[in-house]
């Protein structure tokens, strides 16, 4: 199976594959909407999740040591609960409820990931437009496989799409990761992309600490496709990168 690296034609692009490196930025520069974008709605609570809490979470307090064995009593917790924060959550003010610290937690966790991102087509032509400048660039085919093999990573996965809001909720009564809920998570208005994340096993020391560079084989990767609108310079500039390597060169 292979997965496909839409580049640019400029000079950091060109050194990358000169290099053979891939770059991984953090997750919080998910805010660029052609680059890993952050793209899936988030809630904290619902009814559902908040009884599971408690329930799971019956002996952390006299009032919930209460709760153990009254189911009114439960129905009165999750209802004032949802109440106190139904304002804030309507109005997507998540920072003004009192579950906000999970929400931190969270999205400290995501914003320290290194993300490396990938589409499973090559044929595509939004894609071509939004990351290669208008099909002036190229596009690296990748052996999946063996780019995994390469790396040092934590995770990796396909996107799921969806319109239904990540709960974050959810992880923290059962296994489930809600950071990598929504790393592998984005609208389906996205589907589209068909995207394929990389995870670096590394995370972001401070603030400054923004991107890993990786080192993949030659192996890796086996075809590098021209954009329709790429230039007689594009073509002899990668022709001359890849001369002693086995890949195909195509437009």
């Amino acid at each position: 199976m292979y997965i496909y690296k839409y580049r640019r034609f400029d000079e950091n692009s060109l050194n990358a594959l000169k290099n053979n490196e891939i770059w991984f930025s953090r997750g919080v520069k998910f805010n660029d909407p052609f680059d890993c974008s952050l793209n899936v709605p988030i809630t904290l609570m619902s009814i559902t999740s908040i009884r599971k809490f408690i329930n799971v979470n019956k002996n952390n307090s006299l009032l919930l040591e209460l709760a153990k064995n009254n189911e009114d009593l439960i129905d009165f917790i999750v209802n004032q609960q949802i109440e106190k924060n139904r304002e804030y959550i309507e109005n997507n003010s998540i920072e003004r409820t009192d579950l906000y610290p999970v929400y931190e937690l969270v999205m400290a966790s995501l914003s320290r990931a290194f993300i490396c991102c990938f589409s499973q087509t090559a044929t595509n032509s939004l894609l071509w437009s939004h990351y290669s400048n208008s099909h002036t660039g190229f596009c690296l085919r990748f052996k999946k496989d063996v780019l995994l093999n390469d790396l040092s990573l934590f995770d990796y996965g396909e996107v799921k799409y969806t319109n239904e809001p990540i709960n974050l909720m959810e992880g923290l009564y059962d296994n489930s990761n809600p950071a990598r809920n929504i790393i592998f998570t984005k609208d389906e208005n996205w589907r589209y992309e068909q995207e394929f994340r990389l995870v670096h096993q590394d995370v972001a020391r401070n603030n400054e600490d923004d991107y890993r560079v990786c080192k993949y084989s030659d192996e890796s990767i086996d075809c590098i496709i021209l954009g329709y609108n790429s230039s007689p310079e594009c073509y002899q500039e990668i022709r001359k990168i890849i001369n002693d390597k086995k890949i195909i060169l195509k437009k």
